[in-house]
């Protein structure tokens, strides 16, 4: 009883930290957005830079923090290039099985009908380049700072002091690290309660990414990985998404 009341106290901490985190870390950016926004006037990627920003120094602190506790090194929780050609060649190719299946959801939903909609702002160079790039490089390098690092290393340490087997640990730290970050793709209300933004295949992909990541991570104990993994995955989509745009849009 002891040992779940630990895992799930160490869960919940780490679960507040990643929405207290991310949620400063927006509000933090729409106060600074306003006066810098003639460099982007559509709002393609400013705002959600700043926020990713933000959220990596919360997220670097919080470890630190953890870190100290622990008595381990930065090393440990990821911050090394630990077979960076094993994570790279990974990397790729699942990126490329990817592109196959998310052109195919692409046709499946044009051929139905439905026309996505992937991007919320007019679709000039300028913001479809800055939008790229923030995807490409800083999306998935705060986020996996966030939710990988910061959650997975702290629960295998606690579930190893509490007496789990490798094996169970392991499950458990990747399955508190994909909880959370589906939960981050949900937009809830608290006034009156209710579930404003949730959509099934995003949550799948969300889920399919997130044990993808995980696995990099704990396969090189390294965040390389992990980081390109989720950065150019992004990069596909937004790609397929521009493809979509340009020929049915």
């Amino acid at each position: 009883m002891k040992k779940v009341l630990l895992l799930f106290v160490t869960t919940s901490v780490l679960f507040l930290l990643t929405k207290i985190f991310s949620d400063f870390s927006f509000y933090l950016a729409k106060l600074i957005y306003p006066r810098w926004q003639l460099l982007d006037p559509d709002g393609s990627y400013l705002i959600i830079s700043i926020h990713h920003i933000f959220q990596a120094i919360f997220a670097l602190v919080c470890i630190w923090v953890i870190m100290k506790g622990m008595k381990k090194s930065w090393s440990d929780f990821g911050f090394n290039t630990n077979e960076w050609r094993f994570a790279t060649k990974r990397v790729l190719q699942f990126c490329a099985i990817w592109f196959g299946v998310q052109s195919i959801v692409a046709i499946t939903m044009i051929l139905s009908g439905t026309i996505p909609v992937p991007f919320n702002f007019p679709l000039t160079r300028l913001n479809f380049v800055s939008y790229f790039l923030f995807q490409v490089l800083l999306s998935g390098t705060s986020e996996e700072i966030l939710f990988r690092a910061m959650v997975i290393f702290p629960m295998l340490h606690v579930g190893k002091r509490a007496g789990l087997s490798d094996k169970t640990n392991t499950i458990i730290a990747v399955v508190v690290s994909i909880l959370i970050f589906m939960l981050a793709h949900v937009n809830i209300s608290f006034n009156p309660f209710r579930v404003t933004n949730f959509f099934f295949m995003q949550q799948l992909t969300v889920l399919t990414f997130g044990a993808f990541y995980a696995y990099l991570l704990l396969k090189t104990r390294s965040l390389v990985g992990s980081i390109l993994a989720h950065n150019w995955l992004n990069g596909v989509i937004v790609l397929i998404g521009l493809l979509v745009n340009l020929v049915f849009g």
